[in-house]
C-alpha cells in the first residue's frame, strides 16, 4: 500500500514515520532525478529562446517589402516590436514569420 508522504505530513503533523534507510536513498534519488529532469527541461527552452534569429531594421524592411517609415510606425503602435540589442533594434524572425503568416504571405 503507497502512503502519500506529503498528505500524511499534511493531515498529522506530529507523527512519527519510520523508514528503511534503503527506501530514504531511493525516495531521494528519485527526488533528485525529477528535479534534474525539470531543470534541463527549463535550460533547453531558455537555449532555444537564446538562440532565436535576429533581423536587423534593413532586413525585415527588405523581408515586408515596406519602407522605413512604416516600420517606424509598426514599432510605434506594437505591431512588430523589436528586441533592443544595445542601442539597435533587432526584429525576431518567428515574430516576422508570425505576421506574414497572418496575412497570407510567403515565409
Amino acid at each position: 500500500m503507497e502512503v502519500n508522504i506529503i498528505e500524511l505530513a499534511t493531515q498529522c503533523p506530529d507523527i512519527t514515520i519510520s523508514i528503511k534507510a534503503s527506501d530514504l536513498l531511493a525516495a531521494g534519488r528519485t527526488l533528485k532525478d525529477e528535479i534534474l529532469e525539470e531543470l534541463r527541461a527549463n535550460q533547453e527552452d531558455r537555449s532555444s529562446a537564446a538562440s532565436e534569429q535576429l533581423l536587423s531594421r534593413e532586413e525585415t524592411m527588405e523581408k515586408f517589402r515596406i519602407s522605413s517609415a512604416t516600420i517606424w510606425r509598426w514599432k510605434k503602435c506594437g505591431y512588430l516590436v523589436p528586441v533592443k540589442v544595445g542601442s539597435m533594434d533587432r526584429y525576431r524572425l518567428s515574430d516576422i514569420n508570425a505576421l506574414l503568416a497572418q496575412k497570407g504571405g510567403a515565409l
